[in-house]
């Protein structure tokens, strides 16, 4: 059985999924089972991937759990512009993407340890000579190591204060400037809870603080020689709140905000500059989820997500590029050769999109998405 696990690890590493979705450049769906549930699950938080939604339900994770998840995508995003720049299309690419996590819990003791390993935030647009290439390619990649303590204060509470430590790549070009740079040490930190005062009940919080990712590089054209580009990854604060009827079924609804502000531009910087100004905004999601337990070890997942645009219409950046989208997921788990194996599929629908007064960004924009996630839980 030990064999199976770690072959299915191994093959979920292997699926790919492209790199930017809704809200600017944060990676959703990090597990099928939040995806399956529309991501409402900060106050379920019952896998080992709770370490990206809310730490504090490892506490009631026992043993040794590790999960790792990975995910296929299809994405189609273009622009209507005027009859002379006719429809490009966002050529981006596909990438590896993929979440490991795990944790220990010692049999009765109130202390215990969890960790992260994967790609919470991820960018790539490719618009070639669209725009006049003055946004010609822009990739992001942001690996991101997480390490939590986790504490039980009684049968019903419980807390976790974990360290971020990021590790980031990025690639900002133009016509006039091509800029490379990396990152290897940024941190970052945060906090959660978990509240059970009922079987029936649990409420959950998690805030997670930004942090200020410096990309050092080279860059050649306009701006030419040691070049920096300045990242600031968001606060992000999510709430959730559970509630399972008749032992059946069980339904969440989670509320994250996400302080999008903070990233005002993505300006290659030396001894010139070329400037990337962007207007972001804070955004608000809402998360719903429902998981029927048809049988004892199968579940079956409903949800249904709102994602709010971080993109302002004024001063557009199609650099990043996102709209008001809606999501709905459909997903399943079941014990299958001593494993834990969930799958989730999504479609995300975001309303064309219509730009005006930015200038060479203007068009109305259209971005349609599906996702197909795999994740699979051992427990030892």
């Amino acid at each position: 059985m030990k064999r199976c696990f770690w072959i299915l690890l191994i093959l979920i590493g292997l699926l790919p999924a492209s790199r930017a979705d809704a809200a600017a450049l944060a990676g959703l769906d990090m597990s099928a089972t939040a995806a399956g549930a529309g991501n409402a699950f900060t106050a379920t938080a019952d896998d080992p991937s709770a370490m990206h939604y809310n730490p504090a339900g490892l506490a009631w994770q026992p043993g040794v759990n590790f999960s790792f998840a990975g995910a296929l995508r299809s994405e189609d995003q273009s622009v209507l512009q005027s009859a002379t720049r006719g429809t490009p299309f966002n050529g981006q690419s596909l990438s590896n993407l993929s979440g490991l996590y795990g944790n220990w819990m010692p049999k009765d003791s109130a202390w215990g340890l969890g960790f992260a390993l994967d790609l919470p935030y991820a960018l790539n647009s490719s618009w070639g000579d669209a725009f006049d290439g003055t946004a010609q390619t822009t990739t992001i990649d942001v690996l991101h190591t997480a390490v939590d303590v986790v504490y039980a204060l009684d049968s019903s509470l419980a807390v976790a204060v974990g360290a971020d430590w990021y590790v980031a790549q990025g690639d900002i070009n133009s016509t006039t400037t091509t800029f490379n740079g990396t990152d290897n040490a940024t941190f970052g930190g945060h906090v959660s809870v978990l509240w059970r005062p009922r079987p029936a009940w649990s409420f959950g919080a998690m805030l997670q603080s930004g942090a200020n990712i410096n990309l050092s590089g080279t860059a050649t054209g306009a701006v030419a020689g040691t070049a920096k580009v300045k990242v600031s990854l968001p606060d992000v604060l999510r709430v959730g709140v559970n509630h399972v009827f008749s032992d059946a079924v069980r339904f969440e609804v989670d509320a994250s905000w996400t302080r999008w502000s903070s990233l005002s531009d993505l300006n290659v910087v030396g001894r010139t500059r070329e400037l990337n100004t962007l207007n972001m905004s804070d955004s608000l999601s809402l998360m719903t989820g429902l998981t029927w337990f048809w049988r004892e070890n199968t579940q079956f997942r409903f949800g249904y997500t709102f994602d709010q645009a971080a993109t302002k219409d004024t001063a557009f950046n199609a650099r990043i590029f996102d709209a008001n989208t809606h999501r709905i997921s459909l997903g399943a788990g079941a014990e299958l050769f001593g494993v834990h194996l969930d799958m989730a599929y999504v479609y995300a629908y975001s309303p064309s999109r219509t730009i005006s007064g930015s200038g060479v960004f203007d068009g109305k924009y259209r971005t349609r998405r599906q996702t197909l996630s795999l994740s699979v839980a051992k427990h030892f």
